[in-house]
Order: structure tokens, then C-alpha cells, then sequence
């Protein structure tokens, strides 16, 4: 954190003033990432743009700090790192959902989600579980559900894991994504006679549950039944297990990069022996979008508002998945 008695930090632009600042060997601290490789990336890449002081150092924002984990985060799927800003810069230029006022008419207005934030981070730290089930409910009765997941329990469950860092996750971050992988099981687990059928599956080696259980929660309010399969032994298994359901589309979840061999033989393979559509959604959509294709997958992108309008378009026909 900033000390601002260190002469370093003289004369630094007054619209800072206020906001905690850290210099290159903090963040590298706080990232894992080496300080030649931050500036590496600056000058390479233009992935960051730190702060400077008179005399030339470096100070970093906690915006920063953030958007080194999410450069590593996407390195570690596979991506190319001069690939990596132009994933990122799409993340952030994406508008939020629109959201549903009192009247329970649509407002396009921006929404500080901050808030909501901070009442769910509050929330999980009393360790209260009557108290996080009522917030989480307040939440959920004022937005839809793709803003619940993607600007105020994805960030607040993220912030929580990166807390204390991959090795040791914290107890507060256990307990919030256990209650919030409860309550997605619950929401698509709920089964609606004469709806379609989406057969929802894990990539190998796809990690975090309940972001895979995010994005099956948006198929269902695209008014599908989810049948979701955490984990299959090879795609000739989960082939077998969507003919068998007879499901109406069968959705690939991804988090990271996909070995040459999945693309050239059990995909396409895969594809080719089903009926019904064959779909991937997750990060596997920004990192390898031509060899899904080639493979005959189609491409929903990463969960998100318009994953429901696809998934819905591609219920009914008008997606073309050619």
C-alpha cells in the first residue's frame, strides 16, 4: 500500500490523492508475477499503464493489480499474451444487463453495483448463513440473473479466492462457494415439462464448478432443462450419454486451451455423431474460436446476457451452427 512519507511518491497527480497505490515489487507480491515481466508487459504488450511519479516509478492501482491476475488468468487457459488485451479490453467494454427497476419496468440507466458488493462481502464474513440467504435473495429479486452472477457474485467470489492466494483458500471463500454452487444445483435443477433439453458437460480438465454452473444457470433462462454432467472419462462416453437422453443440445464447457488431438479426432468425431447441435461456451470460446469451428462446434462465446438470447435463438432454430 501506498506510504506517502516515502519521497518516492512526491508530487504525484493530485487526482489520486486518496486511493491506495503499490509499487512494482508489491504487486509482484500480490501476483506472483515478476517485475520484469510487468514491465515486459507494459512495454511489449501495453497490457498495463501504471501510474508514475516525477522521478519515474512505478505505482499501481488495485484496478491494476486486477488486471494482472486476469492476464495470468487467461496465459494460464492457453492464450498467447499478445492476445491477452484484446480478450480483456472485450470483458470490460461489455454493458452490463439492463436492469429491472421497482415498477418492474426496464431502465438502461448505469447501475454501481459496489454496493451490492459490499453487502454480499459484509454477508460472508459474519459467517451468517441467514444472513448471506437473505442478502443473496434481496439481490436476486432486483436484477436478473445474469447481472446477479457476472457483476456481483462473480467479483466478490473471485475476490474472495484471490485473497489469500491458490494454496491456501480462505474458509470465507469456502463458505461462499458452497452456498452459491447450492443454489445454482437448486435453480437448475428445477424441471419444466415440455422444454427442451440442453445436456450441459465439462470440458477435461475444466476447473471451477460454479462458474461452469453459472453458465447453466443462464441456459436455463433461456427456457431449458439442464441435465449437467461435472465430469466424463472421454467424449466417446459423453456421445453415448447424449444419445441416450435424446437431449436437444449438447453444450461443451471450457476454461482453458484444448490439445491439438481433442480437434482433430474426438471432436469432430463427436460432432459428427450426434443429431442434435454440438456447442462449446466458457474461455475456450476467446482462446481457440478456428479450431471449434473447423471441428463443426459452434461458438456461443463466455457466459454472459447474450449467452441467453443465443442459447434461446438456438432452440428455436435461429442460430445457424454451420
Amino acid at each position: 500500500m501506498t506510504d506517502t512519507t516515502d519521497p518516492i511518491y512526491a508530487a504525484l497527480d493530485p487526482e489520486l490523492e486518496g486511493e491506495d497505490l503499490y509499487p512494482i515489487r508489491e504487486v509482484s507480491r500480490l501476483t506472483g508475477v515478476n517485475p520484469v515481466t510487468l514491465r515486459a508487459w507494459e512495454r511489449r504488450y501495453g497490457l498495463l499503464v501504471p501510474h508514475r511519479t516525477e522521478s519515474g516509478h512505478r505505482l499501481y492501482s488495485m484496478a491494476d493489480i486486477e488486471r494482472v491476475r486476469k492476464v495470468t488468468a487467461w496465459i494460464d487457459r492457453g492464450v498467447a499474451v499478445s492476445k491477452v488485451a484484446s480478450i480483456i479490453d472485450r470483458e470490460v467494454a461489455t454493458s452490463p444487463a439492463p436492469v429491472a427497476g421497482h415498477d418492474n419496468q426496464v431502465s438502461q440507466a448505469p447501475v454501481d453495483f459496489r454496493d451490492w458488493q459490499a453487502r454480499l462481502v459484509e454477508a460472508v464474513n459474519s459467517s451468517d448463513l441467514a444472513r448471506l440467504d437473505r442478502t443473496y435473495g434481496q439481490i436476486h429479486s432486483t436484477f436478473p440473473v445474469a447481472t446477479v452472477l457476472r457483476d456481483i457474485a462473480m467479483p466478490v467470489w473471485k475476490l474472495f479466492r484471490d485473497k489469500a492466494g491458490p494454496e491456501s483458500l480462505s474458509g470465507e471463500w469456502s463458505f461462499l462457494d458452497a452456498f452459491l454452487r447450492g443454489r445454482l444445483f437448486q435453480r437448475i435443477g428445477y424441471l419444466r415439462p415440455g422444454l427442451p433439453t440442453v445436456l450441459l458437460a465439462a470440458m477435461p480438465g475444466s476447473g471451477s464448478e460454479f462458474e461452469i454452473l453459472s453458465a447453466a444457470a443462464l441456459v436455463a433462462e433461456a427456457e431449458a432443462n439442464i441435465t449437467y454432467v461435472p465430469t466424463v472419462s472421454s467424449y466417446a462416453e459423453l456421445t453415448a450419454m447424449a444419445e441416450r437422453s435424446s437431449c436437444d443440445v449438447l453444450m461443451l464447457y471450457g476454461d482453458h486451451a484444448l490439445e491439438a488431438q481433442g480437434f482433430s479426432r474426438a471432436l469432430p468425431r463427436l460432432e459428427q455423431s450426434l443429431i442434435c447441435p454440438v456447442v462449446a461456451v466458457g474461455p475456450v470460446c476467446e482462446v481457440q474460436p478456428a479450431e471449434l469451428k473447423r471441428a463443426g462446434i459452434t461458438v456461443l462465446g463466455l457466459p454472459g446476457p447474450d449467452l441467453v438470447t443465443k442459447v434461446r435463438n438456438l432452440l428455436i432454430g435461429r442460430l445457424d451452427t454451420r
